[in-house]
C-alpha cells in the first residue's frame, strides 16, 4: 500500500522522478512520473485516490494528469475520486478503451477523457506534459485500446505483460492473436531500450524465484518472461496462463 518507505523510486538525468508502488487488493502496480520544476504529476492506472493524494500531499504535490492503460475496473478504481478531489486533472486514454459492449459493464468502467489517443494498434505516439515525455504504444489483445508507456527509465506494461508472463485473453474484448502481436512489438521495443530500465507490470505477480517484485529490469524480462519468449503464435497460444484455467491469469 502507499505509505512511508514503500515506493520504488528512480530519477533520470533530467530530474524526472518515477514512483512505483503496489496498490489495492489485486496487487495492482501504479506508476507516477513527477516533474517538480513544473509541478507536473502524471499517474498511470491509479487504484486509490486517497492513498495517492495523501502520499503526494506530504511532498507538496498533487496530480495534474491521469493516464490509463485500459478501462478494466481495477485499473481505474481511483480515477473518479481523484477527479472529484482535483477537478482540473487531465484524464487521458485511448479512444478504443471505452468498450461499448453493454454486457461488459461489470468489467469495464467508462471514462470521460479530456484527451484521447486514436493511433492504430502496434504504433507509437509521443506525449508530453511539463518536462515529462512518454512514448505511448497501442498494445491491444488483453483489452481494447490497451496502452503501454515508456520513458524516463521505465516501461509501464499494464496488463500486456507481468514480470514472468502476460495478461489473459478470455475476457470480453480479448484476443490471443492480437495480444501475441502486441507482445511481439513490445519485445522489439524492450530490445531497443537500455537494459537496466525497469519493466513495470500491471500486477505484482510471481517472478521466477518465487518473489513478487514491483518491477524487473528490461534485461530480466527479455530473458525470463514466458510470453516474450514465445516466438510463434502457436507457442504463445498454448501458454496456460492466457485463459481461466490458471488462477493467476487476470
Amino acid at each position: 500500500m502507499l505509505g512511508k518507505g514503500v515506493f520504488d523510486r528512480r530519477v533520470d538525468n533530467n530530474g524526472i522522478e518515477v514512483w512505483v508502488a503496489q496498490v489495492g487488493p489485486l496487487a495492482n502496480i501504479n506508476t507516477a512520473f513527477i516533474d517538480r520544476a513544473t509541478n507536473t504529476v502524471v499517474i498511470i492506472d491509479p487504484n486509490s485516490a486517497k492513498k495517492w493524494l495523501s502520499a503526494l500531499e506530504k511532498e507538496n504535490l498533487k496530480p495534474t494528469h491521469v493516464i490509463v492503460t485500459h478501462t478494466h475496473r481495477d485499473h481505474v478504481a481511483g480515477v473518479k475520486k481523484l477527479l472529484k478531489k482535483v477537478p482540473e486533472i487531465e484524464l487521458v486514454g485511448h479512444i478504443d478503451s471505452n468498450y461499448p459492449n453493454i454486457l461488459s459493464r461489470i468489467l469495464f468502467q467508462h471514462q470521460k477523457y479530456t484527451e484521447t489517443w486514436s493511433h492504430k494498434e502496434h504504433t507509437i505516439e509521443k506525449w508530453q506534459a511539463g518536462g515529462i515525455t512518454l512514448q505511448v504504444t497501442h498494445s491491444p489483445g488483453h483489452a481494447p485500446g490497451h496502452l503501454t508507456f515508456h520513458g524516463h527509465g521505465v516501461y509501464h506494461a499494464g496488463d500486456l505483460l507481468f514480470t514472468a508472463r502476460s495478461g489473459r485473453v478470455d475476457l470480453p474484448g480479448g484476443d490471443a492473436e492480437t495480444l501475441w502481436r502486441s507482445v511481439s512489438h513490445a519485445r522489439e521495443i524492450l530490445k531497443s531500450l537500455p537494459q537496466d530500465w525497469w519493466m513495470v507490470p500491471g500486477h505484482n505477480y510471481q517472478w521466477i524465484d518465487g518473489t513478487t517484485p514491483n518491477w524487473v529490469t528490461v534485461a530480466e524480462a527479455l530473458a525470463h518472461n514466458q510470453a516474450l519468449n514465445s516466438p510463434t503464435l502457436e507457442e504463445f497460444d498454448s501458454l496456460d496462463f492466457l485463459r481461466f484455467d490458471d488462477d493467476l491469469a487476470v
